[in-house]
């Protein structure tokens, strides 16, 4: 089973490029949840705290594709260090504002550098692993090595972030964040050897990774798999606040990572056939099914062993959805392919989390859960429209640029 694993870490350079995107990534999971705890800290006011992180993420949202498309013209070496001391310095930013009392609205501009300027880290190294592995059946393994990092990153990192505000000081979560972030880009920056190369500006090679036809479609799609995300994220902590154990929250939020891990994790291990476009519409039905479990959940137990059955869909379905960027566009966009990928999903995380939220207190969890139902649905439908879109053979090769 470990065998594709090992054959792609084989790879000279892969351990090491792995690592230091993982470390740099870590804060992800970081940020949001200091940013709350922080700001809630030194003025007491949440609603504002809730609002600067729901900033913060949307403007790491707009930053992702912008800077990807920098990093896809100029290279991953010349963008890295420049966008995260922009990015460290927003970070201090906030920090400093919060701790000398300046006014709320003075922590806005801190918190937009600061999230715009943060690399989408997942995209610099999957187009590293598609530029060591191209045309190598070890390239999805490397996808699944990668997807299990993030559930994991999404697990240690709220309880980084935790830990440290609540047992040090809420300014300790931000600087550790600043000096993962600081640390892992120029550990990055350090391996040339396996950098995917710069393209040159202009040509329609160069096109924007939105102009290539069925990317539209697929971006649409993650927004709906974001929406699964924290829909059902939400609504399990409602349902478990509504059945008088909010302290136990974490038991199914854990499941749902776990599930994704292992699902992810046997996907990686095995070498697979078939067209990628219909693994992704495979992988994508079966995810936007799964969400209808949730309507069997009675108590919190039964809710937990449901999330990690709902959990086995996730990995598999972002998988394929980097697999199929990777074969649709030129490598002049790649980068930012997968960036655009990362901004659906935070634009659906977003949109659902603030909907489901006051479903849940005016409704009930059980009827919150729709919302992640219908993001399935969503999901469902985009998947067979974009496999409808590019089966025809002419418009499925990487030319295919929407004009």
């Amino acid at each position: 089973m470990l065998t594709n694993y090992r054959a792609a870490l084989r790879v000279p350079g892969a351990t090491a490029f792995s690592g230091a995107s993982f470390i740099m990534r870590l804060p992800i999971a970081v940020y949001p949840i200091a940013l709350v705890l922080l700001i809630s800290t030194k003025t007491g006011h949440y609603s504002f705290a809730g609002v600067l992180s729901g900033i913060y993420v949307l403007a790491n949202g707009v930053g992702n594709p912008v800077l990807a498309r920098l990093v896809d013209r100029y290279g991953q070496s010349r963008v890295l260090l420049p966008a995260s001391t922009l990015h460290v310095a927003g970070t201090f930013a906030i920090v400093l504002l919060a701790e000398g009392g300046a006014p709320d609205w003075t922590l806005i501009p801190a918190a937009v550098v600061c999230g715009f300027a943060y690399l989408s880290v997942g995209s610099l190294v999957r187009a590293r692993w598609s530029h060591v592995l191209a045309g190598r059946p070890e390239l999805t393994t490397a996808y699944s090595l990668e997807s299990i990092l993030d559930e994991l990153i999404f697990t240690v990192g709220p309880l980084l972030a935790t830990v440290l505000a609540t047992q040090l000081d809420p300014i300790a979560a931000f600087i550790v964040a600043a000096v993962l972030v600081g640390f892992g880009a120029v550990w990055l920056r350090g391996q040339r050897a396996t950098e995917p190369p710069a393209h040159e500006v202009g040509g329609p090679r160069h096109s924007s990774a939105l102009r290539y036809r069925g990317i539209p479609l697929l971006v649409l799609a993650t927004v709906g798999m974001g929406a699964i995300f924290a829909s059902a994220e939400v609504t399990m902590v409602a349902f478990c606040g509504q059945h008088g154990a909010s302290g136990l929250a974490g038991v199914p939020l854990a499941c749902f990572a776990f599930g994704s891990g292992v699902s992810g994790f046997v996907y990686g291990s095995r070498t697979r056939a078939g067209d990628m476009l219909h693994r992704f519409r495979r992988q994508s039905l079966m995810f936007a099914v799964l969400p209808v479990l949730f309507l069997a959940a009675v108590n919190i137990p039964v809710l937990a062993v449901l999330a990690f059955v709902v959990g086995l869909g996730i990995a598999p379905t972002l998988i394929t959805s980097f697999g199929l960027v990777e074969q649709i566009v030129a490598g002049a966009a790649l980068t930012e392919g997968m960036a655009w990928l990362a901004t659906g999903v935070s634009v659906g995380y977003g949109v659902a989390a603030a909907l489901v939220g006051r479903l849940a207190d005016a409704h009930g969890a059980r009827f919150a859960f729709t919302v992640t139902i219908g993001s399935g649905v969503l999901v469902g439908a985009l998947a067979l429209a974009l496999h409808a879109q590019l089966r025809d053979p002419a418009v499925e090769s990487e030319s295919a640029v929407v004009s």
